[in-house]
């Protein structure tokens, strides 16, 4: 006996496959992007640990590379979707300077810089023992103006999108597994 092939139902779920891969492979390239983040380094056909930040500065001890508030990470998606192209894109102004690196002069324009002191506030609540409860606060004490001028600028390339033979692979395995399931 023979088993009769549908035809039809086929090249339906052929179809839906074919609409609804674009997206499917968008995602799956957003996902591995973002998971550089995480990994602090960039996946090619094999991984390549992001350089550390500057340990003298404090602002970046215990702090993850290229995470100050994770504007980057999070506006990293599918720019640009068709039938056949997937573009993944990201509309902050930086990223490119962090993803391919850079060395050379930029233009500073000229600005004020602000100078504060910390000191002690009241709250205006009441501790048990009934004195009130401070908290530290950062006033201007004052303003120095900073003219213009050209400063030296290395930023070490620590790639997180672009051209990747492991993602190649993933995409392929997903590629393959849902057109398998349209044939089933």
């Amino acid at each position: 006996m023979q088993n009769p092939i549908d035809l039809h139902r086929q090249r339906q779920a052929l179809k839906q496959m074919l609409l609804t891969l674009p997206l499917t492979v968008g995602d799956l390239a957003v996902q591995f992007y973002k998971a550089r983040f995480r990994a602090e380094g960039w996946y090619d056909a094999s991984f390549v640990k992001w350089q550390a930040r500057s340990p003298n500065a404090k602002r970046n001890k215990g702090r993850a590379i290229l995470t100050s508030t994770g504007r980057l990470r999070r506006s990293i998606r599918i720019a640009k979707l068709t039938q056949n192209i997937v573009t993944i894109g990201t509309d902050v102004p930086y990223a490119r300077v962090h993803n391919e690196g850079f060395n050379g002069t930029v233009h500073v324009k000229a600005h004020t810089r602000g100078l504060y002191k910390k000191k002690k506030a009241g709250t205006g609540k009441l501790t048990k023992t009934g004195k009130e409860r401070m908290k530290t606060v950062s006033e201007l004490q004052r303003t120095t103006p900073v003219g213009q001028h050209n400063r030296k600028m290395h930023m070490p390339k620590r790639q997180y999108m672009g051209e990747s033979q492991y993602l190649n692979r993933i995409i392929t395995r997903k590629i393959s597994t849902e057109v398998l399931k349209a044939f089933k």
